[in-house]
């Protein structure tokens, strides 16, 4: 029976190619958007689930007082971790982690390291991150020791770095000051972890050689806590949140427990203070939802055309009634052809994903050769399959099994049911459509206002040079040396990027109440910052190299002076002490952005001291002398410092980089829009095929009585554009909803404007109105001798 009904299905896919190649191109776009989707979602919620103990690992965050306000961070004080450790039974292990970075020696080869981890010897207990050589249980314990992955033994010895037998031991000098041997070859971390690191150093090194690092008042580290399993968290996360005051009596700060199963994801922090590979759950829940409603679409697709092509198989449906076929034998019948079309579907999904596939893993990072090789998929694809084809296929099924036999045969049939339904499913694909492509299009009108939104400093053409080993404490000759390229406006050494700058502390001042602190980020900077970054003084003066006390003295921003209490006017002169040294505010400066645009302006100061280390230097290029510069600076840089490496970037270009996921999911959603657009087109034209054939004897008689080509294409298509219409009005305010609840996470935004809308509407319209042309034309211009043929 069922070799039949495939048979069957064949020769009915193959006889109504025009309706099934419509019914699989659509499905095959929107499985395989599915297939990614569902990709990369699986990739997203698998992030850090490879730790065996995953489900009891939870990192320690904070609430953060300041002034009354409430904030949350990642980091956590130095010696918390030992002492909760101490306190509560609950606690199996913990491990800390400080983010690092710097200049890394072994023998002739040097590289500036920015991915390296303090840490504790319990990471091995808490987390796998295997070693292939050392012993996890004695490694990173002596303050003297380092642990680092294979990519680093292979860029520091060589591909064949397994044979070498001495490899443990080697010693790496850091920054020229601490000499370190090999304890453990860590393999390389997953993409699915949350945490990455190329480096291990023993925090025991960073408490010996800096004290203040451990001191409650430090808030640096990232705390995680391996709990016994069974732990009541609840209870457990009510006993350690107020512990904090009872080791530092000066701190109102409570602690709150993170699963490590939502860091990845669900990482709101403020100030920065959160580090590592993090994904967003906000991207998450758009692409699975847009990913479902393009599915859904295409379902939607699916049922138009098979009740389009019901008029031409209702007699095929009666002559099998007759002849003793019962409806579930028919319901099974058309099911066939249904899953049979979902399954060339999807093998066409899989080939356009194959296709396209060194694309797709470009915007989405998910290895698609991996997921298919896993032995789930295949089962999933085929649930996948039998699950689209009952729902495209179930509907219509269940309608043409439905016809009375002797209506059927008497040309009295066709499908006289169903249809507010079919007209619901069709203002529902464009309104869905309508949605996305307007809400993509603020999308991108925001992504555009941020590139161009003055930020308080000039951008363009400024260089970033990082000052590497012996340049970083002595750059003065190699400042002087820049200044004399052709082409170079201005130079500054300083200790930010300004982009993203995390450094922040807390200061006093004077008139300070007892609960008024807040943090304040700083940057040590000189005289020429300011004017190299074209930055607007609107009180008090610059640093001077000329007046020794301006070492002693602060710049701060507008936003410093208001949470201080002061007016811009009375805010010179006012005693400031920050991170122990005495001074007083010369100078205000405009507020400018030094974060991403989605967070507000916050209090900023600037120091000079120019004998603590710089950084990097900015280099203020003139127009047409970037390459000859670049050329220029790499020269001098090699001149005076032999091992760190030159880099270098824009800072225009570092900025930009803040918004790519923004970026990314604007591109992704515009491309869904589309394809939602285009499917429902499909959808569309499928009702048009199925009015015309409902109405085509109507159309002859009008045509026999005089009826032109006008009057046909109006009849058809106006009660197809009132639909149009109607999900467009439905379309507005959700889209006009949901942009202005996306544009809340932009401290700057652009405002919500009318022809947005009226262009989107008017493209829709008009490729609708074209779609349902197209057929209405086919109708008006056939001969009425063929339709009245038959009566």
């Amino acid at each position: 029976m069922f070799r039949n009904y495939f048979k069957i299905a064949i020769r009915g896919i193959w006889k109504n190619k025009v309706f099934s190649s419509i019914n699989i191109i659509g499905l095959a776009l929107s499985m395989a958007c599915c297939l990614v989707i569902s990709m990369y979602v699986w990739n997203e919620w698998q992030h850090d689930k490879f730790h065996k103990d995953w489900r009891n690992i939870y990192r320690v965050t904070e609430k953060q007082d300041q002034a009354g306000v409430l904030y949350n961070v990642a980091v956590t004080p130095g010696p918390l971790a030992p002492q909760l450790q101490k306190d509560f039974p609950e606690i199996v292990n913990a491990v800390r982690f400080g983010n690092w970075g710097g200049l890394l020696k072994n023998g002739t080869h040097t590289y500036e390291e920015k991915n390296i981890q303090l840490t504790d010897n319990s990471i091995f207990k808490v987390f796998n991150f295997p070693l292939i050589k050392g012993n996890p249980a004695t490694a990173l314990q002596s303050p003297g020791e380092i642990v680092i992955t294979e990519k680093i033994a292979e860029k520091y010895f060589g591909k064949d770095w397994q044979t070498n037998p001495a490899i443990l031991g080697e010693t790496f000098r850091f920054n020229n000051e601490f000499d370190f041997k090999v304890a453990g070859i860590a393999k390389n971390l997953p993409t699915n972890s949350s945490i990455q690191f190329d480096i291990l150093l023993p925090l025991s090194y960073l408490f010996n050689s800096d004290k203040f690092s451990y001191k409650w008042n430090s808030n640096n580290y990232h705390t995680y806590l391996q709990l016994k399993p069974g732990t009541n968290i609840s209870t457990f996360g009510k006993k350690i949140e107020q512990r904090l005051h009872s080791y530092n009596a000066d701190t109102k700060d409570v602690m709150i427990l993170q699963p490590l199963r939502d860091q990845y994801l669900k990482s709101a922090f403020d100030f920065s203070t959160d580090w590592g590979k993090r994904g967003n759950i906000k991207y998450i829940k758009i692409f699975a939802g847009v990913g479902f409603l393009l599915l859904i679409i295409a379902c939607v697709n699916f049922i138009n055309l098979s009740t389009a092509r019901s008029v031409k198989r209702s007699l095929e449906v009666g002559i099998r009634k007759v002849n003793g076929a019962s409806r579930k034998q028919l319901v099974l019948q058309f099911l066939s052809e249904s899953l049979l079309m979902a399954f060339v579907a999807g093998v066409l999904a899989v080939f356009i994903i194959s296709c396209a596939q060194p694309l797709l893993e470009s915007i989405t990072g998910v290895q698609i050769n991996t997921i298919f090789l896993q032995s789930m998929f295949v089962p999933f694809f085929l649930c996948f399959i039998v699950l689209i084809g009952l729902l495209a296929g179930l509907y219509p099924a269940l309608i043409l099994s439905a016809y009375n036999p002797v209506k059927v045969l008497k040309k009295a049939g066709g499908i006289h049911f169903g249809r507010r339904f079919r007209q619901a499913l069709v203002i529902g694909q464009f309104a869905i459509s309508v949605t996305l492509i307007i809400c993509t299009s603020f999308m991108y009108r925001q992504l555009r206002f941020i590139q161009q939104k003055d930020l308080g400093f000039d951008k363009a053409l400024l260089l970033n040079v990082r000052l590497g080993g012996q340049l970083a404490e002595k750059p003065a000759l190699f400042m002087h040396d820049i200044g004399t390229i052709p082409g170079v406006a201005n130079i500054a050494p300083t200790t930010m990027s300004l982009a993203n700058v995390e450094n922040s502390s807390y200061m006093e001042w004077e008139g300070m109440q007892k609960d008024e602190k807040f943090l304040v980020t700083q940057a040590n900077v000189d005289p020429g910052f300011l004017p190299t970054l074209n930055m607007r003084l609107v009180s008090g003066q610059n640093f001077s190299r000329q007046l020794t006390n301006d070492t002693a003295n602060y710049i701060v921003n507008e936003s410093a002076v208001k949470r201080m209490g002061y007016n811009i006017s009375n805010a010179i002169g006012k005693a400031v002490t920050f991170w122990g040294t005495k001074g007083r505010i010369i100078g205000v400066v405009k507020d400018f952005n030094f974060k991403p645009l989605n967070s507000a302006i916050e209090p900023f100061i600037f120091r000079y001291q120019p004998r603590e280390r710089y950084f990097s230097t900015f280099i203020k290029i003139l127009p047409g002398y970037s390459q000859p510069v670049i050329k220029q600076v790499e020269r001098l840089y090699k001149k005076y410092e032999t091992e760190a490496p030159f880099e270098f970037s824009f800072l225009d270009d570092k900025i930009n980089q803040q918004y790519l996921d923004d970026k990314r999911t604007a591109s992704i959603i515009l491309v869904f829009a589309n394809l939602t657009i285009f499917v429902g087109c499909l959808g569309l034209f499928g009702l048009t095929v199925f009015s015309a054939e409902q109405r085509i004897k109507e159309i002859g008689i009008r045509k026999v009585l005089g009826a032109g080509l006008a009057s046909i294409i109006t009849l058809l298509s106006k009660d197809f554009l009132k639909l149009v219409v109607t999900a467009i009005v439905i379309a507005v305010p959700v889209a006009w909803y949901i942009t202005g609840k996306w544009l809340e996470n932009y401290a700057y935004r652009i405002s919500i404007e009318w022809w947005v809308f009226v262009l989107t509407v008017f493209s829709v319209v008009g490729l609708a109105a074209i779609t349902i042309s197209i057929q209405a034309i086919r109708t008006a211009i056939a001969n009425p001798v063929n339709a009245l043929r038959t009566e």
